[in-house]
C-alpha cells in the first residue's frame, strides 16, 4: 500500500528530475551535431536523422582547452562573486529593517517580494525601458536634471555591461534572500536580546553576537542558491546584452546555451554546462567548511 501511494510521486521525480539529468550527462560524452551533413545517421519518414557517438571525454578536454570557455569562467566568477555579495548584503540589511516594527511594515513586506515575484524576461524588458540609450526613463531624468551633458550608454562597453547585469540580478533576486533571513530574525528567541542588553551590549554587540551566529545556517542556504542562480543566469543576458558587446558578458551558461542552441552542438553544450555543475558542488563543501563546520561543532 505504501508504495501504491508513494509510486506516482516517484515516477514524476523520474520524469521530471532523474532522466533529464542522465540524459543530459550521457549526452555530455557523445558526439552529434544535428547541422553536419556527414557521419552516422538513420533516414526516417524522409529525414535524415544523426545518431549519438560515443566519444567518452573528448568534449571536456575540448572545452578545457577552449580560450573562449577560460574567457567566459573567469567572467562567469567575477558575475557570481559580485551578485552572492550584494544580494547577500543586501538582502540581510533590508530584513534588518523590516523586522523592526514601524507603521506601514506588512505593507513593506508584501511590495518586496514584488522584483523577485516577476519573470527574469519581465525583469529584463523593464530595465530595458529604464537604461535604454535613446528612451530609457533613466536617462531621461539625468538629462531633465542637468546631471549629465547626453545620454549614457549603459551598455557599450563591456565591463559597465556586466555589472549592471549584476546590480539588475540582484534587484530580482536579494528580495529572497530578504525573506530567509528575516523568518530567521523571526526565530530568534527575545530572551538572547534581553540577556544581551542587560549586559550592556547595544545595538551592534547584539547583531554580531546574537543574530549573525544565530542566522548561520541561513548565511549558508543564501549563500548556496544566490550561488547556483549566478552561475545559472541566462534570460537577463539573452533579454540585455546576448553576450554582447563582442563577448564581454558572455558567461559559462551563455556559452553553454549558444553552442548547444546555436552551433547544435549538444555534446559540448552539455559538457560546458556541466561544469557548472561541478563549481556549484566544490562552492557549497566550500560554504559549508567557512559557514557550517563551526556552528555544527558548536552545537
Amino acid at each position: 500500500m505504501a508504495w501504491l501511494f508513494v509510486g506516482p510521486a516517484l515516477l514524476g521525480i523520474g520524469l521530471v528530475v532523474v532522466f533529464p539529468l542522465v540524459y543530459s550527462l550521457w549526452l555530455s560524452f557523445t558526439d552529434v551535431n544535428l547541422l553536419r551533413s556527414t557521419g552516422p545517421a538513420v533516414e526516417l519518414w524522409g529525414m535524415r536523422i544523426p545518431l549519438f557517438r560515443w566519444i567518452g571525454a573528448r568534449n571536456y578536454t575540448q572545452v578545457l582547452t577552449d580560450p573562449l570557455y577560460w574567457d567566459s569562467l573567469w567572467r562567469t566568477l567575477y558575475f557570481v562573486g559580485a551578485f552572492v555579495i550584494e544580494a547577500t548584503l543586501v538582502g540581510f540589511g533590508v530584513a534588518l529593517v523590516l523586522n523592526e516594527r514601524f507603521p506601514g511594515r506588512p505593507l513593506m513586506r508584501s511590495l518586496l517580494l514584488v522584483p523577485w515575484s516577476l519573470s527574469r524576461i519581465v525583469v529584463g524588458l523593464l530595465w530595458i525601458g529604464i537604461l535604454d540609450f535613446e528612451f530609457g526613463a533613466l536617462n531621461g531624468l539625468l538629462l531633465r536634471a542637468g546631471l549629465v551633458d547626453g545620454a549614457i550608454a549603459f551598455f557599450k562597453e563591456g565591463w559597465t555591461a556586466l555589472n549592471v547585469l549584476v546590480s539588475v540580478y540582484m534587484w530580482n533576486q536579494a528580495p529572497f534572500a530578504t525573506l530567509l533571513f528575516l523568518a530567521g530574525m523571526q526565530s530568534i528567541s527575545e530572551d538572547l536580546y534581553a540577556a544581551a542588553e542587560v549586559d550592556g551590549a547595544g545595538y551592534w554587540r547584539r547583531l554580531w553576537y546574537v543574530t549573525v551566529p544565530a542566522l548561520r545556517p541561513i548565511v549558508f542556504l543564501v549563500l548556496v542558491l544566490a550561488t547556483v542562480n549566478g552561475f545559472l543566469m541566462l534570460d537577463l543576458i539573452y533579454v540585455l546584452t546576448m553576450g554582447g558587446p563582442a563577448y564581454d558578458t558572455t558567461t559559462v551558461s551563455w556559452h553553454g546555451f549558444k553552442t548547444s542552441f546555436t552551433f547544435f552542438k549538444f555534446g559540448p553544450g552539455t559538457a560546458i554546462l556541466y561544469t557548472l555543475t561541478a563549481l556549484c558542488l566544490l562552492l557549497t563543501v566550500v560554504y559549508h567548511k567557512l559557514v557550517l563546520a563551526r556552528f555544527e561543532a558548536e552545537g
